[in-house]
This record gives structure tokens, C-alpha cells and sequence, in this order.
């Protein structure tokens, strides 16, 4: 198993990590950059150029690589722009120069202005390029990445990752999937809130807003139906073996706006490959984290405040439940037909104590479009997603 571990530039974080051999990367960025990166500048810690460069330089001396993330998936059309490539190439020499050993990136032209300047830099291709097919993966690999880093809705198309596996043994890259993200199974808001997270990261982007919009939408969607979080495509401790077995054994650990104590647990249960207690203490979980405290700080509905009650209890999954996935497509079978994570739902699920009933949920919330005005600077303090 070879992890690629979300940093929040703390140190103490390094000295911990050093003590897993399967820990070989670190990722990051500044809060704020000229390209913009995955996550919402507001939610990162910002730090300054000499503790990013010490951050590095601890990470190497524990023979850990760093990979920085320029995974902006747009750059507003500014690739037509000589002066703006000028900005973005002296920045990625600097960044060279301050010991980053690759870059993830989801801009297919900034893959090769990276490549054209430094062809021996490791490149992998962001889980916000999307890559969920045969033929993308072929089209990045021409690109010239090292690594490939699968869309999250590919996590349980077995199918496909074992072609995908089978063609990066014969082409020479590597397989990357994402274990711990919580986001929706076939989101609709997902394109939207890239570019949110996006925009929000640029210099001379959006910087007026505290809070990612499309996450409102996303928890309303768990809220009216908590099956949601068994369709979402994280990955169990207890079940890596399936993905090994297929020739997978490239993971990352999401959470670089999370505290140095959540990282190291996330980093000890997949190392560990197992975890008694609740799921939720393990992947993203902005719906029930971030929505519902950016919700009462605008006043918004007191529903969402249920999200905080959930619980998935891991040692509850059956033995091999993942199985079923080996031999079901869920991209050609409708869920409200095959219901398979509703069983599983009310196995594992619990809300307030008491367990999850599909039959007897009944809240039905509409979305709440009229607070994303509210979500801009006024002065309230931001918590952490």
C-alpha cells in the first residue's frame, strides 16, 4: 500500500506520519495562488513561504515526497493570456525551487506547460479531471502523467478499475483512488462546487464568500435520504484488499483543512486496515460538519441539524458486502430499483441512537437557494469544513 496524505503544514503531523512506511507522500498548497487549486482558500491554513519550504525539507529528511496541488479546474479562459503564463511558470519555478517534487493537476494545459519545462517532475492527474473511463485515462497518459487519480464515482466500478489496472501496468503509470471523500454517488452539484473550490483559491478570484454553496445542496440531499452516505464512494479500511487484488495499491487520505489528530487517525485505521467505530470519523462528512454550522450561523432551517446525529457504524458492514459491486454496474441500475444500500443503510445506520429506518424517514427539505447570498463576508466566524 503506498498513501498520499492530505498535510496541514503542522509539523508535528511529519514527525507522527514518519512512523508509517506506507505513508511515501504529503500534499498541499498555499491558501491562495495565481491558478487556484481543490479547495476553498478560506479552509486551508495559511502559511508562509519559509514554513512551507521547512514543511518540505522535514517531509524529505522522513523520505516523504511533496506533491502540490494546482488542481484548478479552470483558469477562466486566461491560457489565451502571454503575461498570465508568464505569472503561472515563474510560480511553478519557485515552487521547484522550494523542493516540491510534482504537482497534481486537473487543467490538461498546465500538465503540459509543466511537462514541456520539467519533463522529469511527477505529474498525476487530479480527481477534478474527472477520469472515469477507459478512453480518458488513455488521453491523460498521452498527456504525460505519472499518475492517474480516479474520479470518485469509479471507486466501486470494478470493472473498469481492473482494465484500468491491467492498461497502467502496460503503460507505465500509476492508479490513484481517493478513500475517505463523502461526496454524493452521481452528484449533480459536483462540476459546480469544482469551480467553487476553484475560484475561490485564485488571487484575483471570488474572496468575499466563507462557505461553499454547493455543500447546502449536497447535505439537502443526505438529509432527505441518509442512504445517500452508503451510496457515496469512500473506501473501507477492511477493504482494501479488493482493490489490491486488482492491482490497486496507490490511495490518498483527503483533509487538508483537518486537524493534525483526525489525519493521523484516518492514516492509522487504512494502515491498520480496520476500524471500530463510526465511518463518519474517518471521511469528509461536510454535510453533516460544515452545511450544518454554516446553516445557524445564517439562520437557516433547524432540520439540518439531524445531519450532526448520524452515525455509521463500521463493524456492522456484512463480511464482504463490497462484493456486490464485482458483479453490478450501478451506472446502468437505477438505486430506487436495486436498493442494495438501503439495506446495508439500516444495518449500519443510526441518527440520534436510534437505528435507520428507510420506510419511516420522512423528511422531505427543499433546497434553500435563497441563503447562498448570505454565505459572504459579514463578519461571523468561520469554522472549519
Amino acid at each position: 500500500m503506498k498513501l498520499v496524505v492530505a498535510t496541514n503544514f503542522d509539523d508535528s503531523l511529519l514527525e507522527e506520519l514518519k512512523k508509517y512506511p506506507e505513508v511515501k507522500y504529503i500534499f498541499g498548497s498555499f491558501k491562495r495562488t495565481i491558478t487556484g487549486h481543490g479547495r476553498a482558500g478560506f479552509i486551508i491554513p495559511d502559511i508562509k513561504e519559509e514554513q512551507f519550504k521547512n514543511h518540505i525539507s522535514i517531509a524529505h529528511s522522513y523520505g516523504i515526497k511533496f506533491l502540490y496541488t494546482m488542481n484548478t479546474n479552470t483558469l477562466l479562459g486566461k491560457e489565451y493570456d502571454a503575461e498570465f503564463i508568464g505569472k503561472v511558470m515563474k510560480e511553478i519555478d519557485k515552487l521547484v525551487s522550494l523542493g516540491v517534487d510534482g504537482f497534481i493537476i486537473a487543467v490538461p494545459f498546465l500538465i503540459r506547460l509543466i511537462r514541456s519545462e520539467y519533463p522529469d517532475l511527477e505529474v498525476s492527474a487530479s480527481s477534478f479531471s474527472r477520469i472515469h473511463n477507459v478512453r480518458e485515462v488513455e488521453e491523460y497518459a498521452n498527456l504525460g502523467v505519472n499518475t492517474i487519480i480516479m474520479h470518485e464515482d469509479a471507486n466501486r466500478d470494478f470493472k473498469l478499475l481492473k482494465e484500468i489496472a491491467s492498461l497502467s501496468k502496460t503503460n507505465k503509470f500509476d492508479v490513484e483512488l481517493i478513500l475517505n471523500n463523502s461526496c454524493l454517488y452521481g452528484c449533480p452539484f459536483r462540476l459546480t462546487h469544482d469551480g467553487i473550490s476553484s475560484i475561490t483559491s485564485m488571487v484575483n478570484g471570488v474572496n468575499d464568500v466563507w462557505f461553499e454553496y454547493p455543500i447546502l445542496l449536497c447535505a439537502t440531499d443526505v438529509l432527505n435520504d441518509p442512504v445517500n452516505l452508503i451510496r457515496s464512494r469512500w473506501i473501507r479500511p477492511e477493504d482494501i484488499k479488493y482493490y489490491e487484488e486488482i492491482g490497486i495499491n496507490r490511495f490518498k487520505i483527503a483533509g487538508r483543512n483537518k486537524k493534525t489528530e483526525w489525519i493521523l487517525n484516518v492514516v492509522k485505521a487504512f494502515t491498520e486496515r480496520m476500524y471500530e467505530g463510526d465511518l463518519l470519523d474517518l471521511v469528509s462528512y461536510p454535510q453533516g460538519r460544515a452545511a450544518t454550522k454554516a446553516i445557524q450561523m445564517v439562520n437557516g432551517p433547524s432540520s439540518y441539524s439531524v445531519l450532526t446525529k448520524v452515525k455509521i457504524d463500521n463493524t456492522k458492514f456484512p463480511e464482504g458486502w463490497i462484493k456486490f459491486f464485482l458483479t453490478n454496474d450501478c451506472d446502468t441500475r437505477s438505486c430506487k430499483e436495486c436498493k442494495y444500500c438501503d439495506i446495508i443503510a439500516e444495518r449500519v445506520i443510526t441518527i440520534d441512537g436510534e437505528p435507520f429506518k428507510t420506510d419511516k424517514w420522512n423528511i422531505r427539505q427543499s433546497y434553500p437557494i435563497n441563503l447562498i447570498p448570505k454565505f459572504k463576508e459579514n463578519g461571523i466566524k468561520k469554522g472549519n469544513q
